[in-house]
């Protein structure tokens, strides 16, 4: 993903600059390739020679504040982008980011003017109609703030990031006898007979006093204290709110509608469905292997052209595409260019219904049946209508929001009694809040924002009824706050929780009892006696298939020597008792199917890269050296 953006120094504008996310398995490092401004004051850090600005760390912040907005759906606590360990993992991938530039720049590698040319013309995202549009890519280069000039050099920083990347990970490699070994491991299975105490079974010998009852009150008061509450009423302002009661002229939704069809906005590529039996065969296998997997799956596609309604039933036989094969080779709708080129080529120059091959391409022999076309469609004005309107009313929403944000924030605070003024100004509702409980999140998400907490329970709000200050809760939402009611934090009576107290302390002593039971009989067992435990018939189990026990279980299970087995162990399992465990047996898995190793090598392999780039860029970063201006992550984001 890019995420392009400006910064501007002595009233110049700075170009070059974008900063290119890679998504790297295990979510190992992004990519950063953008050539640095120079600037006054002291750095936040430092890569080798390479500045990190504060103002760089500070966007970064507010880049991953706005991902957690949207990935928690208003629930964010703004507060978390203050704590170092978050922060700490911005810096590291800022970090992550220039070290991969600085690679790039020692292994000398260089994107030639031609070579730049060629790979941008063969970017889909700059084409029109499969061809390279001149105007599309200086419209790109505008919505980002550059000239096209600046965009072929940020192009370049890409693509020769994207190149050191490659030049790691694309020669990994994972052998056969690694490959084989992890898929022994994740098959091997145990055979165990568990023996389990709970504490249910030792709440009958546990007597609770009142003494034990009022020492435990009196210990923990702040758990039975009803914590402080208010109830509020609120105002909102917003972007969206104000988009809802927006009115967009018809002309201006016929306009818009116009402009984006000359840029192919509402057409709808064509899609087609298709079925396929694969044959598999390596590439670098011997020419017999190539010619007997040729002859198979030419003899299938003989087979299916004659009987076509038996298509499914042999892909589920025969196909050798374990995504697929149980699906009767069915692969769902695609566009064009989303397979391999030779199967694509096939499959839309084909009719529907028209079985095609054997085509080969790297995986082996495709027979390939179209099954469905979905041609290209384009939305009419009265389609694409909503999508429009919404765009446009968004667009005189923020204008909107833009201009009366100022007087809103005015009005609560100059008529601060009440919201009403505000309310009747900026013509929304004063909304009736729920009870708000402090130190815990509020049902009404926009309620959550914690400056905006911290005021509701304020003196100034509560003791002298005023209004809250207009708070920003989320990019372009504003709420204000009045509280109509209070109550203050309150220490329950004793007896109104002695049943629970007592409840509490049952569960603990039964969980103790139950731990030391386990603990005495698994001596008894390693001791040679006869502890009285009655094994039940084993289960066999595996990490992949626990059968119903819990991790803590099969960890354990997986942990016993299997040169001395049988063997007797025991597993502290916390607030759910005690568990003793006989491993008796090793079941080895089965002979590794080349189906398997087809299945995980690539996921291995992925594995494998990552570990290797990880590692590349660690060893880099330990001969230029990371410095970080003392406190600077301490510090709150501006």
């Amino acid at each position: 993903m890019l995420e392009h953006f400006r910064q501007f120094a002595a009233n110049r504008v700075v170009r070059w600059l974008f900063i290119l996310f890679l998504v790297v398995p295990f979510g190992l490092f992004g990519i950063d390739a953008y050539i640095n401004r120079v600037s006054s004051g002291e750095a936040f850090a430092n890569v080798g020679g390479t500045r990190i600005s504060q103002q760089e760390f500070d966007q970064a912040i507010r880049r991953q504040a706005d991902i957690y907005r949207q990935q928690f759906r208003g629930q964010f606590d703004q507060s978390l982008m203050e704590n170092p360990e978050v922060r700490r993992g911005v810096l590291d991938q800022i970090v992550g980011e220039k070290l991969v530039a600085l690679g790039a720049d020692r292994a000398g590698l260089r994107i030639p003017d031609k070579a730049l040319a060629e790979r941008i013309g063969a970017e889909p995202f700059f084409q029109d109609n499969g061809k390279f549009s001149k105007e599309r890519y200086e419209q790109v280069a505008r919505s980002q703030g550059l000239t096209p000039p600046g965009l072929d050099e940020r192009m370049r920083q890409d693509f020769k990031a994207q190149q050191f990347r490659s030049s790691i990970t694309d020669t990994a490699f994972v052998p056969k006898a690694t490959l084989d070994g992890f898929i022994r491991s994740a098959q091997q299975q145990r055979e165990v007979s568990v023996v389990n105490f709970t504490p249910d079974q030792y709440t009958s010998k546990v007597k609770v006093t009142p003494e034990q009852v009022k020492a435990y009150y009196d210990k923990n008061p702040a758990e039975f204290t009803t914590p402080e509450r208010a109830r509020v009423e609120f105002v909102e302002l917003s972007v969206d709110a104000l988009a809802a009661k927006a009115q967009v002229p018809a002309e201006d939704v016929k306009k818009f509608y116009e402009d984006a069809m000359a840029r192919n906005q509402w057409g709808k590529s064509e899609e087609r469905r298709a079925s396929h039996i694969l044959i598999t065969v390596a590439p670098d296998a011997k020419d017999d292997v190539k010619a007997a997997a040729k002859a198979k799956a030419q003899a299938i596609a003989d087979r299916v052209r004659k009987a076509p309604k038996t298509f499914a039933e042999v892909a589920k036989k025969e196909s050798q595409d374990p995504g697929s094969a149980a699906q009767g080779g069915d692969l769902g709708f695609f566009p064009r260019g989303q397979m391999v080129k030779a199967f694509d080529d096939v499959a839309f120059n084909a009719k529907k219904g028209e079985i095609l091959g054997p085509v080969q391409s790297e995986f082996g022999w495709h027979v390939i049946e179209v099954t469905d076309i979905h041609p290209a469609q384009v939305k009419s004005l009265a389609e694409a209508t909503p999508e429009i309107e919404a765009s446009l009313k968004k667009q005189v929403a923020q204008r909107q929001f833009a201009e009366s944000a100022e007087n809103f924030t005015n009005l609560v605070y100059e008529q601060s009694a009440s919201l009403k003024p505000a309310a009747d100004a900026m013509k929304i509702a004063v909304q009736q809040g729920p009870w708000l409980t402090k130190g815990r999140p509020s049902i009404v998400p926009t309620l959550n924002n914690p400056k905006l907490v911290g005021e509701i329970f304020s003196d100034d709000s509560i003791k002298s009824k005023r209004n809250t200050s207009a708070v920003e809760v989320a990019p372009n939402v504003l709420v204000a706050a009045h509280v109509v009611e209070h109550k203050p934090a309150e220490l329950q009576p004793m007896d109104a929780v002695k049943p629970d107290i007592e409840k509490k302390l049952v569960r603990q002593e039964a969980v103790r009892l139950a731990r030391e039971d386990g603990e005495a009989k698994l001596k008894q067992i390693q001791a040679g006696k006869d502890a009285g435990v009655k094994w039940p018939a084993p289960l066999a189990v595996s990490r992949q298939k626990p059968g119903g026990l819990p991790p803590s279980v099969i960890d354990r299970a997986y942990r016993a020597d299997p040169k001395k087995l049988p063997s007797v162990v025991g597993v502290d399992n916390g607030a759910m008792g005690y568990a003793l465990l006989q491993v008796s047996k090793v079941v080895e898995g089965d002979k590794v199917e080349d189906a398997q190793r087809n299945a995980l090598s690539s996921q291995l392999r992925d594995a494998v890269a990552a570990s290797d780039f990880e590692s590349t860029l660690g060893s880099l970063r330990d001969r230029v050296g990371v410095t970080v201006r003392s406190g600077a992550l301490d510090a709150k984001p501006k």
